[in-house]
């Protein structure tokens, strides 16, 4: 069963601690009540051994060694590999528990969509639920014990109710050698398309919205079988319980209080109770058994999953939503709410604070409401940072003339690009953004093998223009960008128009 306890920590007060540090059902004294009275009787023994029965030599034989396990002890990271697993077990028990399948939604679209108040349709609407309990007994038997406890076997099922003889004969007639949960999930696709095709549901919409809930819950269902078929890798917990067990063993001989006087490890003090390591077992071994119970929360300890209870939940809710409460509306009458009226309050409750949830500038009053607020452009400077971000090699005139050929477009240099024989294989005006075309082209022969090389014959159709800010920019030693002479006239002859339109 699961152990609640939220009540007891309703509220946080100094010794809200108390109502539940002294709890027993699943506490962590039941955990490690076992291995704590162990550890201590063999601690005992050996101090026993090493103050009574052993020689001098003996003695300080048993010290040294006593020294150097307690010196080597933080070779094995405790901590380090306890906090990473138990991450990995709590984050896998969320999943698990997210996974167990709740049927209301699915019984919401169930007594929604399918319409009729005939006694066929009431019955098809209860085995649609009835099929999607079904499921989840029959994955819940096989990786649940409590749950097989209570379903051993078929014919159980069938006591039950969720499953009829003439559905249990139709199901035994299914020979593969895997798992059938999926059978009750066919019946269920089937016997929806079924009412859809009598107009029982009114659009095929209505009807994929339905059986995409049923999707869902099939899915939910098999992720729970993915964490039972495929656990946590073996080793991983291995390692993790072993080092806990092997450190507290180590510690029966490191943590003894060393009593000879001319021991370099002696003690200060000899209480012969190790209380620390005691409290250190307590809370090691307790995280430990907390991975311990949450590796699989589907079986019989105090805090597993109560999966017979969520059984019986979705049986008695789904067939009651689905049949008793079908179609069922309350008598529509005007609510007692008035305009400006205060929400009542319980005598109790009505003093209890009450703390509004509103924006941390909310209140902030940066000007008055009244005056008029001049709205202007933004006027921060950004361009270095624009471009730098795009060309970080370049100085600030650089990067300007750079954007400025990006995006402005030219209308005077959309004029159609022919390739020709020679002219167009060379590099002209220091641009080295201008690719060269090879003089000579290869082609194959009839054969398919690389024929001589022969003169290019280029069309006269034009070809797709270059980018503008390719054609005539050159780049410089020191890194800026240095416009082409062509380019430096066109702008001369710019400028002198300009001068004389003025």
């Amino acid at each position: 069963m699961t152990i609640t306890y939220n009540l007891d920590i309703s509220s946080s007060s100094p010794f809200a601690f108390l109502k539940i540090i002294f709890r027993w059902r699943g506490s962590i004294w039941k955990s490690v009540m076992t291995e704590f009275v162990v550890w201590t009787i063999c601690f005992f023994a050996v101090s026993l051994v090493y103050r009574n029965l052993l020689t001098p030599e003996q003695q300080s034989q048993f010290e040294a060694f006593a020294a150097h396990c307690d010196k080597k002890l933080d070779y094995i990271p405790l901590t380090f590999m306890l906090g990473f697993f138990v991450t990995i077990v709590v984050d896998r028990w969320k999943n698990m528990f997210s996974n167990m399948g709740f049927i209301e939604n699915i019984a919401h679209f169930v007594s929604t969509y399918v319409r009729g108040e005939d006694a066929d349709t009431r019955m098809k609407r209860r085995n649609i639920v009835r099929y999607l309990c079904l499921t989840q007994v029959l994955v819940f038997r096989d990786i649940s014990m409590k749950v097989r406890k209570r379903f051993p076997n078929l014919e159980s099922v069938v006591e039950a109710g969720f499953l009829h003889p003439n559905e249990k004969i139709l199901f035994d007639k299914i020979n593969i050698q895997y798992t059938k949960y999926w059978v009750p999930m066919n019946w269920i696709f089937a016997l929806v398309y079924q009412l859809r095709t009598d107009k029982k549901i009114e659009n095929d919409t209505l009807m994929n919205c339905l059986l995409q809930e049923v999707r869902n819950f099939r899915q939910n269902l098999g992720q729970l079988c993915n964490y039972d078929w495929v656990p946590v890798p073996l080793a991983y917990p291995q390692v993790v319980f072993l080092a806990v067990r092997v450190y507290f063993l180590i510690c029966l001989v490191s943590r003894q209080f060393i009593i000879s006087p001319n021991a370099p490890n002696r003690s200060a003090v000899d209480v012969y109770v190790p209380f620390m390591t005691m409290l250190q077992l307590i809370f090691y071994m307790g995280w430990m058994k907390v991975a311990e119970a949450l590796l699989n929360p589907l079986g019989e300890d105090d805090d597993d999953f109560e999966g017979n209870y969520l059984i019986d939940k979705n049986i008695t809710t789904a067939m009651c939503m689905v049949d008793e409460a079908y179609g069922q509306v309350p008598e529509q009458i005007r609510d007692s709410f008035k305009e400006g009226q205060t929400p009542l309050y319980s005598a109790m409750s009505a003093s209890m604070p009450i703390h509004a949830l509103r924006g941390s500038v909310a209140d902030v009053v940066l000007d008055d409401p009244v005056e008029h607020v001049k709205m202007i452009p933004h006027q921060a400077d950004n361009t270095d940072k624009l471009s730098t971000a795009s060309f970080p090699n370049l100085t600030s005139t650089g990067r300007m003339r750079r954007i400025k050929d990006r995006f402005t477009f030219n209308k005077n240099k959309r004029e159609p690009v022919y390739l020709q024989n020679d002219a167009a294989n060379t590099v002209e005006n220091g641009d080295k953004y201008k690719p060269s075309r090879p003089k000579h082209t290869y082609s194959e022969d009839d054969d398919g093998s690389v024929g001589t090389p022969h003169q290019a014959s280029y069309a006269s159709t034009p070809v797709k223009e270059r980018p503008v800010h390719l054609e005539t920019v050159a780049e410089t030693e020191e890194g800026s960008l240095d416009r082409s002479e062509s380019e430096k006239s066109k702008e001369e002859k710019d400028k002198t128009y300009r001068k004389k339109s003025i």
